[in-house]
């Protein structure tokens, strides 16, 4: 059935055929026909937010993972936005200089994706899907940041893009020694916070297998 046959039908069943589609013919019917446009945009939209797809993708910073949690899709500029509901990661550091902290994006594996969906269709309890790297990159801490400050940072990879705030932590005063001062062997480390706000996802990396 090509676009045009398929545009002819009542709403009710376009929305139900297209339900059936593959993520990828659905964005590739939603590039090529302005007929059905509409409709596969609001599919794509389902899908992702609480469909199959709301848990499709993470985040790891450091040493700390969370899964995303889908809050809008734009269909102007096909990109979905995401919330990364994670604490601030915390960085030590002896010296101030500056330091790469490695990230990376996590999607969830086939086979996971495809168990949730069956199982959500039932009522047996489902083990925590796993989650594979998919994108790596990396958000440095500038050099010479003064204690207290908020620096906020855009990073774009290949294949995402996050919002995030970078804090330098006042150094607590050390505490006062009643009797004999001991000596001290190496300087008090700075304390820095990192904390994801926001992630956006192109459509096309969300529909690639």
């Amino acid at each position: 059935m090509s676009a045009y046959e398929l545009s002819l039908l009542p709403p009710e069943i376009i929305t139900i055929v297209l339900e059936h589609l593959p993520l990828k013919d659905l964005v590739r019917a939603e590039r090529t026909s302005k007929l059905i446009q509409a409709f596969c945009l609001r599919e794509i939209q389902r899908r992702i937010t609480t469909g199959p797809l709301k848990d499709d993708f993470g985040v790891m910073v450091h040493l700390g993972q969370t899964t995303a949690q889908p809050l809008r899709f734009d269909p102007k500029t096909k990109q979905v936005y995401y919330s990364v509901p994670m604490n601030p990661v915390e960085i030590r550091a002896m010296f101030d200089h500056g330091r790469q902290i490695h990230c990376s994006l996590l999607r969830r594996k086939t086979a996971a994706v495809a168990a949730a969906a069956k199982a959500s269709q039932t009522t047996v309890p489902t083990k925590k899907p796993k989650y594979l790297i998919h994108d790596g990159f990396s958000i440095k801490f500038e050099k010479g940041m003064i204690e207290g400050e908020t620096v906020q940072v855009s990073i774009k990879s290949q294949l995402c893009q996050v919002e995030a705030a970078l804090t330098r932590l006042a150094q607590l005063p050390s505490p006062e020694q009643d009797s004999k001062k001991k000596l001290c062997l190496a300087p008090q480390p700075l304390t820095y916070t990192l904390q994801l706000t926001e992630m956006r996802l192109p459509l096309s990396t969300i529909a690639a297998a």
